[in-house]
């Protein structure tokens, strides 16, 4: 979405109307486009690497701003250590390389909450203008919960200790100051566009979403499994901190409060709103890693017998990970010696040997829990950057490059049939806007190629309109296991048609 919706400002040299296949589309606040576009600009075009340079920049600042948070509470050891578990979690590295939205929002509400703690207890312009310029970062990159968290967070730690200390002259300047950037940004794009209309999607986007949303309506009680998924492999030790730290709340810091009632407030928040998906609450991740931190440091500074279990555990369940990635191949592809299978024999077996080496230096340098850190960050690396690119198919792509080669050899314009995605139009980079109907029979003649995606192919109707056309689809091995990301190819004129497609039967 973020990518074609740059792609055409690009093309019609526009920094404020984002649009997909020439609709405006302006649901989504403008910083992650205008990062995206920056970096097309700085590197010279716009492809796969300068659509996700922001994201992974982005997710780099993320941990630097959660670095900077831990040291107002623990020294450095104890801080890399927490910037290492939060780098390593599931919900974290799977949205840290991908061109979405989350991670852009994360930054900033980690960088607000970073600026918050270290300033709070002083009055200085430079603590409130970092804290409320991040929480609006976080803002305009996805939308008003990257206001919402940070705001949240610093009156939970406010209203704990009862202080008003905040209450001043240089707060309330850099609060106007911040909030005249976030409705001037809607104020500029309204102008922009001739329209009220981004005002009414803000509305719709950040108010009326959460009390009656259109989409994205999931139970209540989502979050209770979505959380544990999106800490994996830490969530042990969060659900170990979470009763730690209930049971002895009388002997927790204040510091400890404030992470461990920031988290339910969070948690709350996102509950009670109606609209809900997991990712929505990757704003969580910091205040839990902030709180196992505090849970991990004093177990391993007062070890306990709980503690000493829960470590032991992870260690043993890392431990058999490691094993079960060096036998997997040879248990799956006991036989096979082809040259694909020999190389995730080889990756598969490399990052189960990392893991044990891991472990082991760990154990040996007593640097607990950097063995653990150390394994995931080696699985994440196999995970994300090389077994995910290669098993992954890219149906999408393939089809969108293929579609655009065959269109200009047959000098014609393709025309889309019912809902098409923006990653198709993205990899399709036609320089116009495509001719788009709902159905076969409101094509006109001049449509002489036509794209759908696979789901409706399936419930076609033999009319007229489909009779005109031959149908080719990829070949199955390039085809996705979701039906949505699988496209038919309809061809009415004498064109050529070569592999990867193959014709479908009559």
């Amino acid at each position: 979405r973020w990518a074609e919706g740059v792609r055409e400002m690009i093309l019609k040299g526009s920094w404020w109307i984002p649009s997909i296949n020439g609709e405006p589309h302006i649901t989504k606040p403008l910083i992650p486009y205008w990062l995206i576009r920056g970096s097309a600009a700085l590197f010279g075009g716009l492809n796969e690497f300068t659509v996700r340079l922001p994201v992974v920049l982005c997710s780099l600042g993320t941990l630097g701003a959660f670095y900077f948070l831990l040291r107002a509470f623990f020294n450095s050891f104890w801080a890399l250590t927490g910037t290492g578990i939060l780098a390593t979690t599931w919900g974290f590295a799977a949205y840290a390389r991908v061109a979405q939205s989350e991670l852009y929002q994360l930054f900033g509400i980690t960088l607000a909450l970073a600026f918050y703690f270290h300033f709070r207890e002083q009055k200085r312009l430079v603590g409130y203008l970092g804290f409320w310029l991040s929480a609006v970062w976080a803002a305009l990159s996805k939308g008003l919960p990257g206001l919402a968290v940070p705001i949240l967070v610093a009156l939970v730690d406010l209203g704990l200790y009862r202080s008003k200390r905040h209450l001043n002259l240089k707060s309330l300047s850099a609060a106007g100051l911040g909030l005249s950037i976030y409705f001037g940004h809607y104020y500029a794009l309204a102008k922009a566009l001739g329209s009220e209309l981004p005002f009414h999607l803000w509305i719709r986007e950040n108010l009326l979403q959460a009390v009656s949303p259109y989409d994205n309506r999931e139970p209540f009680y989502v979050y209770f499994y979505y959380l544990p998924e999106l800490l994996l492999p830490w969530t042990l030790f969060f659900l170990a901190a979470l009763p730690w730290a209930l049971r002895r709340w009388s002997l927790l810091s204040p510091s400890e409060r404030v992470a461990l009632l920031g988290i339910g407030a969070i948690f709350l928040l996102f509950t009670v709103a109606e609209a809900r998906r997991s990712y929505y609450i990757l704003p969580i991740l910091p205040l839990c890693v902030w709180l196992m931190v505090f849970y991990i440091k004093d177990h391993l500074e007062a070890p306990s017998r709980i503690g000493k279990f829960l470590f032991y555990l992870q260690g043993l369940l890392t431990f058999l990970l490691g094993a079960a990635l060096i036998s997997a191949p040879f248990i799956a592809l006991p036989f096979e010696s082809s040259l694909k299978a020999l190389y995730f024999k080889a990756v598969l077996g490399v990052a189960g040997l990392w893991t044990w080496f891991s472990l082991f230096w760990c154990v040996r340098q007593r640097l607990a829990p950097w063995g653990l850190i150390s394994s995931y960050l080696g699985l994440l690396i196999v995970v994300f950057g090389i077994l995910v690119p290669r098993l992954d198919k890219p149906s999408e792509k393939l089809f969108g490059e293929k579609l655009s080669q065959i269109a200009q050899e047959c000098q014609t314009v393709p025309c889309g049939i019912g809902k098409v995605s923006a990653n198709l139009y993205f990899y399709l980079a036609w320089p116009q806007p495509l001719p788009h109907y709902a159905t076969f029979e409101e094509l006109p003649p001049s449509c002489h190629l036509v794209f759908l995606r696979k789901s409706l192919y399936k419930k076609r109707r033999l009319t007229e309109g489909w009779k005109r056309y031959s149908f080719y689809s990829l070949a199955p091995e390039y085809n996705s296991q979701d039906d949505n990301k699988d496209y038919i190819l309809g061809v009415e004129k004498p064109c050529s048609i070569q592999p990867p497609f193959q014709a479908l039967p009559e």
